[in-house]
């Protein structure tokens, strides 16, 4: 439940966050397309206004006619004026030294007749960028001259690239929003996380309970039935027949009881004293608790001076598990390998063994209570131990090796101060 929950969270988010940063976006482009616009349409304009109130002074005679244009083109928006006439001479010119010149360009006549305005950007020899505008001039004759405006265009810039800074705005409004997405789907899926590690917790408790019940009845009921038998199994002959049968419930009632234990010791809710624990000691002390009877090879690769933080106890019993594991699936010749790594701030714990490996179908399940490979086994020694290995702020996982055959189990606790 908890994974679907994670799935769908993601997908929904990522769809919103992706809707909302192309939204964004696309509003963003827009704005800047319609300033860039409208800016040019600004250029335009003025350029039109002018020339309108250029055209109106020039059906003025004399020297009157060519101070208005003056002051109308006084403007410091224009960066100069000129006018000239069908054969390419300046009639005028803002800068009246060069009144008088030729106009080199070609198809004046040609554009003349189409009676056309239009613009485009230019730059200038200076480096600085401008609007150019021809426009038609008629004068009170009829004859048509051409007006070309050469305008600024530093205000119309400084729009465009106020404008062109607002993506710098948008950037940080995506990366906020990404972020903020981000840290609440890490919130929820923690809320999720707890929620299904309470209500695990809850459930275990409450089997625990029932379980401990179930325990104290059997184990009284099986005490009798062990008592009794035990009793029986002395005072009858080696010889008798029904020697046989009675080690047969002998052997029952040890695994019933042997089961029962490690119910109780998986259900129950436990304490835990943590604290920095000798690493090399607790593996020594784990070997010696199981690998004397056993006639394959052991070898170690344990850093020196190794501290974790654990329970002396639970972890213990952890390796202790992993041994006897790995002892089992060996059988009674192999070869058993027990390391310890320093990885960051994390202590590594590798158990493999020799044995004949596990198949990637089981890989899944091997942690799952109640579910072993083994004919005799309860299925609840890697359970306990990936339970109390969690709790403990850590990690278990159960592999097969990459190089050779065999199995090799995991484990990851917090690395403690020496």
């Amino acid at each position: 439940m908890e994974k679907v929950l994670k799935k769908y969270m993601i997908v929904i988010l990522f769809f919103c966050l992706l809707l909302s940063s192309a939204a964004i976006l696309y509003t963003a482009a827009q704005n800047a397309r319609s300033v860039r616009t409208l800016a040019t349409q600004a250029l335009e304009s003025t350029a039109l206004a002018l020339s309108s109130s250029a055209e109106s002074s020039l059906r003025m005679s004399g020297k009157k006619a060519d101070d208005e244009m003056r002051e109308i083109f006084s403007d410091r928006v224009v960066a100069y004026a000129l006018i000239t006439g069908k054969d390419g001479k300046i009639l005028f010119h803002t800068n009246s030294r060069l009144v008088g010149s030729n106009l080199r360009e070609e198809g004046l006549s040609q554009w003349l007749q189409s009676g056309k305005p239009s613009g485009r950007r230019i730059t200038l020899q200076t480096g600085i960028p401008a609007y150019e505008f021809d426009y038609i001039l008629h004068r009170s004759d009829g004859s048509p001259e051409m007006l070309r405006l050469v305008l600024n265009t530093a205000p119309a810039d400084r729009i465009v690239s106020q404008a062109r800074r607002m993506w710098w705005l948008v950037g940080i409004i995506l990366l906020f929003l990404w972020t903020v997405g981000i840290l609440f789907v890490r919130m929820s899926l923690r809320h999720i996380h707890l929620q299904e590690e309470l209500e695990q917790r809850e459930r275990m408790a409450l089997i625990g309970q029932m379980t401990a019940v179930l325990t104290h009845e059997i184990r009284n009921a099986l005490g009798s039935v062990k008592g009794y038998t035990q009793w029986v199994n002395e005072k009858i002959a080696e010889s008798d027949p029904r020697k046989a049968g009675l080690s047969m419930v002998l052997k029952g009632t040890d695994r019933i009881e042997s089961l029962v234990n490690e119910l109780l010791l998986f259900s129950r809710e436990e304490t835990y004293n943590i604290y920095p624990l000798d690493l090399p000691y607790l593996i020594e002390e784990a070997i010696l608790s199981f690998v004397p009877p056993w006639k394959g090879k052991v070898e170690l690769d344990i850093e020196p001076e190794t501290k974790v933080i654990a329970d002396k106890e639970k972890l213990h019993q952890v390796l202790l598990n992993g041994i006897q594991n790995a002892v089992q699936a060996m059988g009674n010749d192999g070869k058993l390998f027990i390391s310890s790594h320093h990885k960051g701030h994390w202590i590594e714990i590798k158990i493999e063994d020799s044995g004949p490996g596990i198949p990637k179908s089981e890989l899944s399940l091997l942690f799952t209570p109640f579910y072993t490979t083994k004919t005799n086994g309860t299925g609840l020694g890697l359970a306990y131990s990936k339970k109390v290995i969690e709790r403990m702020g850590g990690r278990i996982t159960l592999s097969s090796r990459q190089e050779g055959t065999g199995a090799v189990l995991t484990i990851l606790l917090k690395k403690g101060k020496p």
